[in-house]
């Protein structure tokens, strides 16, 4: 059985690649007693608020008219900030240079959490300059959560 966040983003992914844009992470979850559907998008020059809007419209229209969710919730658009979140091996590829904070599902060298330059992803891996251990591969399929970490 298919999640509801992953059918959410298969059911809005046209929508937005129609319009030059990526869906980069989906979330539905219940916050203060209500359902959230939160979708966070992107494209090549940035994400502006009237990006969201629109995108916030279309989503929704498209999110009524399909039986996917069958409760209240409340519809989130927004772009995925300084510290997005690195879900495909796109992402790790596109970000290659940048600092990120990878979580994994197994502890790689004794350990599970890792920060430092992305220097590469090849074959199924990424190689990370990791602040405590130096260089460390990880593979792909072991990341349990992978965020860009701003520099401020």
């Amino acid at each position: 059985m298919i999640s509801k966040t992953k059918a959410i983003e298969e059911l809005l992914i046209p929508a937005a690649d129609d319009r030059n844009m990526e869906i980069i992470d989906v979330q539905y979850l219940r916050e203060n007693g209500n359902w959230v559907a939160r979708v966070f998008i992107d494209k090549k020059d940035g994400i502006s608020i009237d990006d969201c809007e629109k995108m916030s419209r279309i989503f929704g229209d498209i999110l009524d008219a399909n039986d996917t969710l069958n409760e209240s919730y409340v519809l989130e658009v927004s772009s995925p900030g300084v510290n997005r979140a690195l879900r495909k091996e796109k992402d790790f590829k596109n970000f290659t240079g940048s600092k990120a904070r990878i979580q994994t599902f197994n502890a790689v060298n004794n350990q599970r959490n890792f920060l430092g330059e992305i220097l590469y992803f090849k074959d199924g891996k990424i190689k990370i300059n990791d602040v405590t251990k130096g260089e460390v591969e990880i593979d792909f399929s072991d990341i349990k959560k992978a965020n860009l970490e701003a520099d401020i």
